[in-house]
């Protein structure tokens, strides 16, 4: 899920919040350098390795409350493992396809509640991926890629649609539905790349790469969902603009986030069945 600027909720993983980036010396003179806001940032613009004990704790705690005090760390942690390459694998999506549009990334976070996080020193040579910060949660219920936005920047609404502008809500709306999409066309490629290979392979490597196979189609069916702030949500409101030629309002898109996320409640948690039955479709069909 890709954010910008409105602490969505997470995409079942991809999603929008973005601030301030400190400024760096870029490796492309096409691409901007934005003034530095590290007076701002404060521990979120340190390098190196950083770690946050408090969520730790507290993702662990709540890893034992869905385990009802059993064991959690008696499960198959195998399948963590998988979802944490899949959700990797959805969010450079919008990492590759945000940067290839010139926009300036501030985090891409893997599972939430981050209790680690690595950002890379600036080198005198400088590189404006070396300003994305890279993050690893406790909680496997996805991720997010945290793009700059102007109004953390204390800047205006109106922007300049640039090609240089770093946010990237001054980008085309066709720019930022393929920003949207490039999670899920990513995992949709990771699919489609091992359901070809899976039948041409031994019965153990069919066994290990399955639940990859599996996790892949299931990320993208989840965030292809037409809510908001899913990456389905932002790609119905980038065509709109598209068709329309006006973004829909703020106070528009922040209701149609609430919403969503009260949807994204009742369907992931309370309602579990009718995901279920989606899956079980789309699985039926391939399978």
């Amino acid at each position: 899920m890709n954010e910008n600027e409105i602490n969505n909720f997470p995409s079942g993983s991809d999603s929008m919040s973005t601030d301030g980036m400190n400024h760096p010396m870029s490796d492309n003179p096409a691409e901007p350098v934005p003034p530095s806001s590290d007076d701002h940032e404060g521990n979120e613009s340190k390098e190196g390795l950083s770690f946050n004990w408090l969520n730790l704790v507290i993702g662990v705690a709540i890893c034992f409350w869905w385990s009802e005090g059993g064991n959690v760390f008696s499960e198959n942690w195998t399948s963590y493992l998988f979802l944490c390459v899949v959700v990797v694998i959805h969010e450079l999506g919008h990492v590759i396809a945000g940067k290839s549009f010139g926009c300036y990334i501030k985090e891409m976070q893997v599972f939430f509640l981050s209790f680690v996080s690595y950002k890379p020193k600036r080198t005198p040579e400088g590189s404006s991926w070396r300003d994305i910060k890279w993050s690893l949660g406790v909680l496997p219920l996805g991720g997010v890629t945290v793009f700059k936005s102007r109004g953390a920047d204390g800047g205006d609404n109106v922007g300049d649609l640039s090609a240089t502008s770093p946010y990237i809500e001054d980008k085309p709306a066709w720019q930022r539905l393929l920003i949207s999409a490039a999670g899920v066309l990513f995992n949709i490629a990771t699919f489609l790349i091992l359901y070809f290979v899976l039948p041409h392979i031994s019965d153990e490597w069919y066994e290990f790469l399955w639940p990859l196979t599996a996790l892949s189609l299931i990320l993208a069916v989840l965030n292809i969902l037409p809510i908001y702030p899913l990456d389905g949500g932002a790609i119905v409101f980038a065509l709109f603009e598209i068709i329309t030629g006006k973004k829909p309002s703020p106070g528009f898109t922040t209701a149609c986030g609430w919403i969503g996320f009260i949807i994204i409640v009742l369907f992931f948690w309370v309602f579990p069945e009718w995901l279920d039955g989606i899956l079980e479709s789309v699985f039926r069909s391939l399978f």
